[in-house]
């Protein structure tokens, strides 16, 4: 048997959360520091991340960012 990190899996997905129970802003350090394992996926999809409340005065609304590593990737 393979070690893990070895062996494809092919939904090898995880998930981590962070939440400021006084409703207080942060830094999104944390969130980023958990995903990092999750940057080379043994499916090759990497990660992604979900946020909630982070428009405040856009509470009705949905906002979706995309990321790129490279301007011409655009």
């Amino acid at each position: 048997m393979k070690p893990e990190g070895q062996v494809p899996i092919p939904s090898g997905c995880a998930i981590a959360a962070v939440i400021s129970k006084d409703g207080n802003q942060m830094s999104g350090k944390m969130i980023c520091d958990a995903m990092k394992p999750m940057h080379d996926r043994s499916n090759g999809l990497g990660g992604g991340f979900a946020a909630y409340g982070i428009y405040p005065e856009y509470k009705d609304f949905y906002a979706f960012h995309l990321f790129f590593n490279e301007r011409a990737t655009r």
